[in-house]
Protein backbone atom coordinates (compact mmCIF):
# COMPACT_ATOMS: atom_id res chain seq x y z
CA UNK A 1 0.00 0.00 0.00
CA UNK A 2 1.15 3.26 -1.05
CA UNK A 3 1.45 5.71 1.61
CA UNK A 4 0.64 9.39 0.80
CA UNK A 5 2.31 12.51 1.94
CA UNK A 6 0.27 15.41 2.94
CA UNK A 7 -1.09 17.20 0.54
CA UNK A 8 -0.60 14.49 -2.24
CA UNK A 9 -3.79 12.96 -4.49
CA UNK A 10 -4.52 9.62 -5.32
CA UNK A 11 -4.75 9.37 -9.03
CA UNK A 12 -7.16 6.39 -10.34
CA UNK A 13 -5.86 4.14 -13.19
CA UNK A 14 -7.71 4.45 -16.38
CA UNK A 15 -11.05 2.41 -16.75
CA UNK A 16 -9.90 -0.52 -19.48
CA UNK A 17 -12.81 -2.63 -19.24
CA UNK A 18 -11.68 -5.78 -17.64
CA UNK A 19 -13.74 -8.23 -15.82
CA UNK A 20 -17.51 -6.67 -17.60
CA UNK A 21 -18.89 -8.27 -20.37
CA UNK A 22 -18.48 -6.69 -23.42
CA UNK A 23 -21.48 -4.66 -25.03
CA UNK A 24 -23.88 -5.63 -27.40
CA UNK A 25 -23.50 -5.74 -30.66
CA UNK A 26 -24.54 -2.40 -32.84
CA UNK A 27 -27.94 -3.06 -35.07
CA UNK A 28 -27.59 -4.18 -38.27
CA UNK A 29 -28.96 -1.41 -40.65
CA UNK A 30 -31.95 -0.84 -42.52
CA UNK A 31 -32.48 -3.32 -45.66
CA UNK A 32 -32.76 -0.74 -49.03
CA UNK A 33 -36.49 -1.35 -50.41
CA UNK A 34 -38.04 -1.30 -47.87
CA UNK A 35 -40.93 1.55 -47.39
CA UNK A 36 -40.00 4.32 -44.76
CA UNK A 37 -41.55 3.79 -41.35
CA UNK A 38 -44.34 6.65 -40.80
CA UNK A 39 -45.46 7.03 -37.04
CA UNK A 40 -48.53 6.14 -36.11
CA UNK A 41 -51.36 9.42 -36.06
CA UNK A 42 -53.83 8.57 -33.20
CA UNK A 43 -57.00 11.05 -33.18
CA UNK A 44 -58.30 13.14 -30.81
CA UNK A 45 -60.40 12.10 -28.29
CA UNK A 46 -63.62 13.96 -29.16
CA UNK A 47 -64.74 16.35 -26.51
CA UNK A 48 -67.26 14.91 -24.21
CA UNK A 49 -70.64 16.63 -22.68
CA UNK A 50 -70.06 17.85 -19.45
CA UNK A 51 -71.76 15.56 -16.43
CA UNK A 52 -71.87 15.13 -12.59
CA UNK A 53 -70.75 11.94 -11.61
CA UNK A 54 -74.61 11.16 -10.41
CA UNK A 55 -75.21 10.95 -13.96
CA UNK A 56 -73.04 8.80 -14.96
CA UNK A 57 -74.78 4.91 -15.01
CA UNK A 58 -74.73 2.28 -16.76
CA UNK A 59 -77.42 2.73 -19.70
CA UNK A 60 -78.07 6.02 -19.02
CA UNK A 61 -78.46 8.45 -21.76
CA UNK A 62 -76.22 10.45 -21.04
CA UNK A 63 -73.60 6.88 -20.92
CA UNK A 64 -75.16 5.86 -24.07
CA UNK A 65 -74.31 9.61 -25.80
CA UNK A 66 -70.69 9.48 -24.34
CA UNK A 67 -69.93 6.02 -25.99
CA UNK A 68 -71.08 7.42 -29.50
CA UNK A 69 -69.16 9.64 -29.30
CA UNK A 70 -65.85 7.74 -28.66
CA UNK A 71 -67.36 5.58 -31.58
CA UNK A 72 -68.24 2.60 -29.22
CA UNK A 73 -72.21 2.06 -30.31
CA UNK A 74 -73.19 -1.28 -29.86
CA UNK A 75 -71.02 -2.02 -27.00
CA UNK A 76 -72.92 -2.97 -23.28
CA UNK A 77 -71.45 -1.41 -20.35
CA UNK A 78 -71.71 -3.18 -17.32
CA UNK A 79 -70.59 -1.70 -13.97
CA UNK A 80 -68.94 -4.65 -12.25
CA UNK A 81 -68.90 -2.93 -8.72
CA UNK A 82 -72.18 -2.41 -8.82
CA UNK A 83 -74.17 -4.44 -6.28
CA UNK A 84 -76.58 -6.67 -7.24
CA UNK A 85 -79.85 -6.93 -5.32
CA UNK A 86 -80.51 -9.64 -3.13
CA UNK A 87 -82.67 -12.62 -4.25
CA UNK A 88 -86.04 -12.76 -3.19
CA UNK A 89 -86.67 -14.85 0.03
CA UNK A 90 -88.96 -17.83 -1.71
CA UNK A 91 -86.15 -18.24 -4.30
CA UNK A 92 -83.24 -18.39 -1.87
CA UNK A 93 -81.70 -22.49 -1.61
CA UNK A 94 -81.23 -21.61 1.95
CA UNK A 95 -84.96 -20.48 2.57
CA UNK A 96 -86.52 -23.99 1.55
CA UNK A 97 -83.69 -25.88 2.98
CA UNK A 98 -84.93 -23.98 6.61
CA UNK A 99 -88.46 -24.84 5.64
CA UNK A 100 -87.60 -28.74 5.17
CA UNK A 101 -85.67 -28.75 7.95
CA UNK A 102 -88.56 -27.28 10.46
CA UNK A 103 -90.69 -29.96 8.82
CA UNK A 104 -88.40 -32.97 9.31
CA UNK A 105 -88.23 -32.24 12.70
CA UNK A 106 -91.87 -31.85 13.34
CA UNK A 107 -91.82 -35.11 11.78
CA UNK A 108 -89.45 -36.71 13.78
CA UNK A 109 -90.01 -35.40 17.33
CA UNK A 110 -93.41 -35.53 17.01
CA UNK A 111 -94.66 -37.39 20.40
CA UNK A 112 -97.21 -39.92 18.27
CA UNK A 113 -96.16 -41.73 15.60
CA UNK A 114 -97.36 -39.28 12.83
CA UNK A 115 -99.36 -41.95 10.64
CA UNK A 116 -101.48 -43.23 14.04
CA UNK A 117 -104.49 -41.02 12.38
CA UNK A 118 -104.62 -43.17 8.87
CA UNK A 119 -104.77 -46.66 10.57
CA UNK A 120 -107.95 -47.39 8.67
CA UNK A 121 -106.45 -45.86 4.85
CA UNK A 122 -103.46 -48.16 5.32
CA UNK A 123 -105.16 -51.17 6.51
CA UNK A 124 -107.32 -50.09 3.49
CA UNK A 125 -104.07 -50.34 1.38
CA UNK A 126 -102.53 -53.73 2.90
CA UNK A 127 -106.30 -55.45 2.01
CA UNK A 128 -106.00 -54.36 -1.88
CA UNK A 129 -102.47 -54.46 -2.35
CA UNK A 130 -100.96 -57.58 0.04
CA UNK A 131 -97.48 -56.65 -1.43
CA UNK A 132 -97.85 -53.04 -0.04
CA UNK A 133 -97.25 -54.24 3.90
CA UNK A 134 -97.09 -51.50 6.81
CA UNK A 135 -93.13 -51.90 7.40
CA UNK A 136 -92.79 -51.23 3.22
CA UNK A 137 -94.73 -48.80 3.34
CA UNK A 138 -93.02 -47.64 6.99
CA UNK A 139 -89.82 -48.03 4.86
CA UNK A 140 -90.46 -46.25 1.61
CA UNK A 141 -92.17 -43.24 3.21
CA UNK A 142 -89.03 -42.83 5.34
CA UNK A 143 -87.14 -43.04 1.82
CA UNK A 144 -89.19 -40.36 0.21
CA UNK A 145 -88.80 -37.93 2.94
CA UNK A 146 -85.22 -37.69 2.77
CA UNK A 147 -85.07 -37.32 -0.52
CA UNK A 148 -85.34 -33.65 -0.30
CA UNK A 149 -82.22 -33.63 2.01
CA UNK A 150 -80.11 -34.98 -0.37
CA UNK A 151 -81.43 -32.79 -3.29
CA UNK A 152 -81.26 -29.32 -1.07
CA UNK A 153 -78.16 -29.77 0.96
CA UNK A 154 -76.48 -30.49 -2.50
CA UNK A 155 -77.64 -27.24 -3.88
CA UNK A 156 -76.69 -25.43 -1.05
CA UNK A 157 -73.72 -27.14 -0.77
CA UNK A 158 -72.26 -27.42 -4.48
CA UNK A 159 -68.64 -27.76 -3.72
CA UNK A 160 -68.86 -30.21 -1.14
CA UNK A 161 -71.15 -32.78 -2.08
CA UNK A 162 -69.47 -35.71 -0.66
CA UNK A 163 -71.06 -34.53 2.83
CA UNK A 164 -74.48 -35.52 1.60
CA UNK A 165 -74.62 -39.32 2.92
CA UNK A 166 -72.18 -38.81 6.05
CA UNK A 167 -74.79 -35.69 6.92
CA UNK A 168 -77.63 -37.62 6.50
CA UNK A 169 -76.54 -40.24 8.60
CA UNK A 170 -75.60 -38.14 11.38
CA UNK A 171 -79.12 -36.71 11.50
CA UNK A 172 -80.44 -40.48 11.17
CA UNK A 173 -78.37 -41.33 14.29
CA UNK A 174 -79.67 -38.16 16.21
CA UNK A 175 -83.45 -38.94 15.39
CA UNK A 176 -83.70 -42.23 16.13
CA UNK A 177 -81.48 -41.31 19.11
CA UNK A 178 -84.01 -38.87 20.60
CA UNK A 179 -87.21 -40.71 19.52
CA UNK A 180 -85.14 -43.62 21.99
CA UNK A 181 -84.76 -40.99 24.44
CA UNK A 182 -87.56 -39.08 24.85
CA UNK A 183 -90.23 -39.99 23.09
CA UNK A 184 -92.03 -42.96 24.58
CA UNK A 185 -94.15 -43.83 21.47
CA UNK A 186 -91.79 -44.00 19.29
CA UNK A 187 -90.23 -46.78 17.97
CA UNK A 188 -86.53 -46.61 16.20
CA UNK A 189 -85.39 -48.57 14.19
CA UNK A 190 -81.99 -49.18 12.02
CA UNK A 191 -84.65 -49.90 8.85
CA UNK A 192 -85.13 -46.04 9.31
CA UNK A 193 -81.72 -45.22 9.20
CA UNK A 194 -81.01 -46.91 6.70
CA UNK A 195 -84.71 -45.72 4.78
CA UNK A 196 -83.21 -42.29 5.39
CA UNK A 197 -79.45 -42.60 4.12
CA UNK A 198 -80.90 -44.23 1.30
CA UNK A 199 -83.20 -41.85 0.38
CA UNK A 200 -80.87 -38.84 0.23
CA UNK A 201 -78.62 -41.09 -2.11
CA UNK A 202 -81.60 -41.14 -3.83
CA UNK A 203 -82.29 -37.07 -3.96
CA UNK A 204 -78.48 -36.74 -4.61
CA UNK A 205 -78.66 -38.83 -7.84
CA UNK A 206 -81.57 -37.57 -8.87
CA UNK A 207 -79.96 -33.79 -8.80
CA UNK A 208 -76.91 -34.98 -10.48
CA UNK A 209 -78.69 -36.63 -13.32
CA UNK A 210 -80.80 -33.60 -13.92
CA UNK A 211 -77.90 -31.46 -13.51
CA UNK A 212 -76.43 -33.89 -16.52
CA UNK A 213 -79.48 -34.37 -19.27
CA UNK A 214 -79.61 -30.05 -18.62
CA UNK A 215 -75.90 -29.04 -19.38
CA UNK A 216 -76.11 -31.68 -22.40
CA UNK A 217 -77.62 -29.14 -25.15
CA UNK A 218 -75.17 -26.64 -23.99
CA UNK A 219 -72.32 -29.10 -24.83
CA UNK A 220 -73.85 -30.01 -27.92
CA UNK A 221 -73.79 -26.66 -28.95
CA UNK A 222 -70.47 -25.67 -27.98
CA UNK A 223 -69.41 -28.35 -30.29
Amino acid sequence: MTNLGEGELMVAPPFDGAGFPPPPPAAPPRPAGLPPVHPMAIPPRPPLPAVRPDDVQAGSPLLDADLVALGLTGMSVVDADAPRPPAPLWHRISTWVAVYGVVLALIAFWPVPVDSGSGGFLRWVTAHFPVLTYARIEFGSNILLFVPFGVGLALLLPKLRYLVLPAALLVSLAIESGQAIFLAQRTPSLYDILANVSGAALGLIVLVVVEAVRRRPTDHAGD
